[in-house]
């Protein structure tokens, strides 16, 4: 690295705290302590006094994580410090000044409130209209989900927002019939670019613009003509995924070694094997035999998160009666699935036992009250998807090292199968519960090429070998190797 030419930084394991921060932080709760002693040490190296720190000197904090450390998430560990400061620090009567955020904000758009009242209350109306829907219209409207209107809502926002700062006066949008005219619609879409090429990365966000904007279009009802214009805009932009993400391609590579992937697989059994004779556990403890238990039920039925964070142990449960040792049966209706394809899948006798360990020693660690959700928190409450699948990936990272989501454990599913049973994407169809097995092919296809060139390798290497001592005494050499060596 010196050679190279950076920056190596090491002080801070040799630092010392000035008596000044010393004496501040010992007054600190251990999280506050913890959270600003980095920060500390920083401007105890720099000889500045806790009196004397201002934004000014986060800024160079800042400055210095960013430029001069190998930190993970350089701004992530600055805010840390700064919400201590803030929360620690700062105090009515006290001479030490609020620090605030100076981190860039993301694009937000316009507030409606600065839009034309009539078109906010239009727009009311579209929402209320949507919720409910109209199955014996001319046309059906089928009711949307409050998620999914949200969504629309913030996709129209944005879209306005862009017109405006392209110079489109704002008063120009007295109607939602006038917000989706076509030139309008065109000039939102260039907005959105911003310059940009009309590619994958940019397809998304303006794919799911149009669909807000189409929606509005026919909730106002507007002509056939503008329709078909309205539509056609909308099949240039259209994003249509082919199989998985770059990102998640990248993050499965990292179970193309065997002896990773039984790493992975068997992480949460071991951590339960750690775990099972305790009697009396902590919240940490019950906490990580949580995850452990989200790690294995994922690991051998890869639902989707959402599906496994409202697991209800008296609707989506079935265990062996009398609390028997045995296999559990996790069942979902098609009302509650994404696909609306019912699960339902009888688990192994480890990963019951698993489960079964976490419901009877560790999970009544954290009930506050009453409640037959599976997976909650310290306060007793169930766990929102979100968290679940945060709390997951962490748990991941500390146990095994490795970077995934929850979801990912879907696709860890489908290629390790594919990769030991080539071309049976039927099975893979049912194990991910897909309506159409396209789907699957589209997914995983991927995965079969890199396999079937493997294997094509390996032909090659054991057709090579089997030629016999007298092809190996003849063969050709290449650059001074012989083709055996090859």
């Amino acid at each position: 690295m010196v050679i190279a030419g950076i920056k190596v930084h090491r002080r801070r394991r040799n630092f010392k705290l000035s008596l000044s921060w010393e004496y501040l932080l010992a007054q600190m709760s251990r999280r506050d302590h913890d959270e600003i002693h980095r920060f500390a040490g920083w401007c105890s190296v720099h000889q500045i006094a806790p009196l004397s720190v201002n934004a000014g000197t986060f800024a160079a904090y800042l400055d210095y994580l960013t430029n001069e450390t190998i930190q993970t998430n350089p701004r992530e560990r600055w805010h840390v410090a700064h919400r201590a400061w803030n929360r620690a620090v700062v105090a009515e009567g006290e001479a030490f000044p609020v620090i605030p955020d100076i981190a860039l904000p993301g694009w937000r758009g316009l507030d409606w409130s600065a839009f034309p009242e009539a078109l906010v209350a239009e727009f009311d109306q579209y929402e209320k209209k949507m919720l409910v829907g109209d199955l014996l219209a001319d046309e059906e409207i089928r009711p949307l989900k409050p998620i999914t209107i949200k969504g629309y809502k913030d996709k129209f926002r944005w879209y306005l927002s862009r017109l405006v700062e392209s110079g489109v006066p704002i008063e120009t949008f007295s109607s939602l019939n006038a917000c989706v005219a076509v030139e309008l619609v065109k000039r939102g879409i260039h907005a959105h670019l911003g310059g940009r090429p009309l590619d994958d990365k940019s397809r998304p966000g303006l794919h799911a613009m149009m669909t807000a904007i189409l929606s509005v279009a026919n909730h106002v009802g507007v002509g056939t003509e503008q329709r078909a214009l309205l539509h056609k805009l909308a099949r240039k932009v259209r994003h249509r995924p082919t199989g998985m993400t770059e990102k998640n391609r990248n993050r499965l590579a990292q179970f193309k070694d065997r002896e990773a992937r039984r790493m992975f697989i068997r992480a949460p059994f071991l951590v339960a094997q750690e775990l099972k004779d305790i009697s009396n556990p902590t919240a940490h403890q019950a906490l990580r035999m949580q995850y452990a238990a989200i790690h294995a039920l994922l690991l051998h039925l890869p639902v989707r998160v959402k599906n496994a964070a409202m697991l209800d142990l008296d609707k989506h449960i079935y265990r062996p009666p009398g609390k028997k040792a045995g296999r559990w049966r996790v069942h979902f209706e098609e009302g509650e699935v994404k696909n609306k394809v019912v699960i339902d899948a009888e688990l192994n006798e480890k990963t019951s036992a698993l489960l079964d360990l976490y419901v009877r020693v560790f999970r009544p660690r954290l009930m506050k009250k009453a409640t037959s959700r599976l997976f909650i928190n310290q306060h007793g409450v169930a766990k929102e998807t979100c968290t679940v699948s945060k709390q997951f990936s962490k748990f991941v990272k500390r146990e095994t090292g490795f970077i995934v989501n929850a979801h990912l454990l879907r696709h860890f599913a489908a290629f390790t199968f594919l990769e030991a049973n080539p071309g049976h994407y039927e099975t893979v169809r049912q194990l991910l519960g897909h309506k159409d097995i396209a789907t699957t092919i589209r997914f995983y296809a991927g995965a079969e090429t890199m396999n079937a060139l493997e294997r094509y390798d390996r032909l090659l290497a054991r057709l090579m070998r089997s030629e016999g001592d007298g092809a190996k005494e003849h063969a050709p050499k290449v650059h001074g190797l012989d083709a055996e060596d090859l």
